[in-house]
C-alpha cells in the first residue's frame, strides 16, 4: 500500500520556463572599493526627493558609522597585540576613547561623492542614490591630533604603527 502511494505521488516534474536573468548595476555601485577610505552606497525611496535623500543618506551613514567602527576595533585589538601585558588595559582604554571622539566628528564630515535621483516610478516614488566617504588618512590625522592634545596621558603610541594597522584595516576585503 505504502509502495503504491509511492508511486502515484512520484509523477514527472513539470518544466518551468526559463527566462534570462537581467542584471542591473545599481547606480554608484562602482564607487564602493578605493584604497584608504571607507565608502558606503544606499539608497531612499520615498514619494518625496528630499525624504527619498535623506533615507539615503541616513543609510549610509549608518554603514559608514559601522565599518568604521569595525576597522577601529580591529586596529586597537592588533595595536594591543604588539604591547607588552602591562601596557595592554590602559593603552585600549585610552585608544578607545580618543577614537569614539575622533570616529563622532569624522562622521559628520563624510563627503558625498556620489548623489543622483531617478524620478518618480509607476508607483510615484523616488529613489535617491548616495555615496558617502571617510578618508581613513583623514582619521588617524584627527586621530593623532587628539592624542597631542592629550599629552597628559602617560600612554605612549607608536603612531606609525597604528597608521599602518588603521589602514590595513581599512583596506581589508577590498
Amino acid at each position: 500500500m505504502l509502495a503504491a502511494m509511492l508511486l502515484v505521488s512520484c509523477g514527472a516534474s513539470k518544466k518551468v520556463a526559463t527566462k534570462p536573468v537581467a542584471t542591473y548595476i545599481q547606480p554608484g555601485a562602482d564607487l564602493l572599493n578605493a584604497p584608504n577610505v571607507l565608502r558606503a552606497w544606499a539608497m531612499g525611496v520615498s514619494d518625496s526627493e528630499m525624504t527619498a535623500k535623506k533615507k539615503a543618506v541616513v543609510s549610509a551613514s549608518s554603514q559608514l558609522a559601522q565599518m568604521l567602527n569595525s576597522a577601529v576595533k580591529t586596529t586597537i585589538d592588533d595595536y594591543c597585540v604588539s604591547l607588552s601585558e602591562g601596557e595592554v588595559a590602559k593603552s585600549k582604554e585610552y585608544l578607545s576613547q580618543k577614537t569614539n571622539l575622533v570616529s563622532e566628528q569624522v562622521l559628520t564630515g563624510a563627503r558625498p561623492i556620489f548623489d543622483q535621483w531617478e524620478p518618480k516610478d509607476e508607483k510615484g516614488m523616488y529613489r535617491n542614490y548616495v555615496v558617502l566617504e571617510l578618508s581613513g588618512e583623514e582619521f588617524i590625522k584627527k586621530l593623532f591630533e587628539a592624542m597631542n592634545d592629550a599629552q597628559a596621558s602617560n600612554v605612549k603610541v607608536d603612531e606609525k604603527l597604528l597608521n599602518e594597522l588603521f589602514l590595513k584595516a581599512v583596506n581589508a576585503g577590498k
